[in-house]
């Protein structure tokens, strides 16, 4: 089969959306890894589930070490603040502050205008048909 260049096109459009929102990054001062952490917080707090270190490490597959560095970066910052247990004082479970709630409320509009380019250059049957296969590509590298 001859190479179609296929990753190499998956590749500029990842990279132009990341230029969208590396201006975001820029604007409040956080790096990738920051966002996908406030978001990640963001999300499981919106579904009333309390997050604590140990998750971030999980969902980032980051040491301990780095994660607490993270947080503290973040909780500085004026990003998140650490919430005590009622039952554990030792636990510490992590919630956003009104400033880290901007950032993700800024990243979903963008996610959304990002998904808004995609959408005007498909049709509904193209962006259903581009779901599956990028759902296969998915999964094939996720299997390896």
């Amino acid at each position: 089969m001859e190479n179609k260049r296929l990753f190499g096109k998956i590749c500029y459009v990842h990279r132009q959306m990341l230029r969208e929102n590396s201006q975001l990054l820029s604007k409040y001062g956080v790096t990738p890894v920051h966002l996908r952490t406030l978001v990640y917080v963001h999300i499981q707090n919106s579904k009333g589930v309390k997050v604590c270190q140990k998750d971030v490490e999980n969902h980032l597959n980051l040491r301990p070490s780095s994660v607490s560095t993270l947080i503290s970066n973040l909780e500085n910052d004026g990003f998140l603040v650490r919430g005590t247990d009622e039952e554990n004082a030792r636990k510490k479970y992590l919630e956003l502050t009104g400033k880290g709630k901007e950032v993700c409320k800024e990243d979903k509009q963008m996610m959304e205008g990002c998904d808004r380019i995609v959408q005007s250059a498909l049709s509904e049957e193209e962006q259903l048909e581009l779901a599956v296969l990028l759902d296969k590509i998915i999964e094939k590298i996720e299997r390896r």
